[in-house]
């Protein structure tokens, strides 16, 4: 894997076809964060600032204070791969609104979260563990939507000041008792489609059994989760579960990117020549923890690159992004992109 240090706390990771990682390779990600002064470091998957898609995945640990920020007209969603973290919605004044703990895929916490535009929100690492999440963001960046909340402290006051007041606006949650609500139940849309109508959306592993169960069911044996608001949105994100036996054809995206990350189960990601011969096979599995697998849980597929996903038993469960507003013509299929 080629990887581009652009400064202590940036990497971009470099693949004109897909740029992917797999947990093996977190090893370089880890001993980046580890001599960051800030204790955090990332990997960018995107292909520079000024494109529309913006896929990161970050570490950092309970050593690193983030202030409370929001992003002026752009979704943001928040993927744990690994550890715990306190997440809180602020008002424009500093009141806490809502609270939640999130953990990785295996925890009983909800592993996902998406924040709408315009939103207050502040976090923190929690546990001996480091956090490694997987950030989904609109391009292009631009660093006047970017606000820190001047309720809280600068990140210039240090981690120790940072930790107690993060542990002032918990002991606050705690007194109003302002608590995790409950899981989501989601709409069932159709036989495979389901979706949210809240604007702020977590998402656990056991809230897309009926996804997977969906897709076992359908004669396409595909079912899906909308995590976007409508077609129109500027971040289009859904959980997709394929099930073995699932016919996806090879395809193509004309004007964006998309990427995937595995939540659960195999498959493989597999990138075809126009003649039909096969340029690259990714083999696709969840984030190891141990950091000894070859599977990649994260792909980014880069425009006008041929790609097809093969699920050869049970089912794999992914997260999908793309940019929006939906339009159907900017997928082409085999035939079609062949005859362009």
């Amino acid at each position: 894997m080629k990887v581009k240090k652009i400064t202590s706390e940036t990497s971009y990771v470099l693949n004109k076809v897909s740029p992917r990682l797999n947990s093996s390779a977190v090893v370089g990600l880890m001993a980046a964060y580890t001599e960051s002064d800030r204790r955090r470091h990332r990997y960018c998957f995107h292909q520079n600032p000024d494109v529309s898609l913006h896929d990161i995945v970050i570490v950092y640990d309970e050593k690193s204070y983030i202030p409370p920020n929001k992003h002026i007209g752009k979704s943001e969603s928040l993927l744990v791969l690994n550890g715990c973290l306190d997440f809180f919605i602020f008002s424009d004044d500093g009141r806490v609104i809502e609270y939640r703990r999130l953990g990785s895929i295996g925890t009983q916490y909800p592993f996902y979260v998406r924040v709408p535009p315009n939103t207050w929100h502040g976090l923190r690492a929690v546990g001996s563990d480091p956090c490694i999440i997987k950030e989904t963001i609109s391009g292009p960046y631009d660093r006047s939507t970017l606000l820190w909340g001047d309720f809280a402290p600068n990140e210039a006051v240090g981690v120790d000041e940072g930790a107690r007041w993060y542990d002032e606006v918990s002991r606050k949650c705690r007194v109003n008792s302002i608590v995790q609500p409950a899981d989501e139940v989601f709409e069932r849309v159709s036989d495979t489609l389901f979706r949210s109508s809240r604007q702020l959306l977590t998402v656990g592993r056991a809230q897309l059994e009926p996804i997977v169960a969906a897709s076992h069911r359908s004669p396409l044996r595909r079912a899906r989760l909308l995590c976007h608001m409508g077609p129109e949105d500027k971040l289009q994100e859904m959980f997709i579960s394929l099930a073995a036996g699932v016919d996806i054809e090879e395809s193509v995206h004309i004007r964006k990117d998309e990427s995937l990350t595995v939540v659960s189960g195999n498959a493989e990601y597999v990138f075809p020549n126009e003649d039909g011969s096969v340029r690259d096979v990714a083999p696709l599995g969840p984030y190891d923890s141990e950091m000894c697998s070859d599977d990649f849980f994260f792909a980014r597929i880069n425009r006008f690159v041929p790609h097809k996903i093969v699920v050869p038993e049970n089912e794999i469960v992914i997260h999908e992004a793309t940019t929006g507003p939906f339009i159907k013509e900017d997928t082409a299929y085999r035939l079609k992109w062949i005859d362009q």
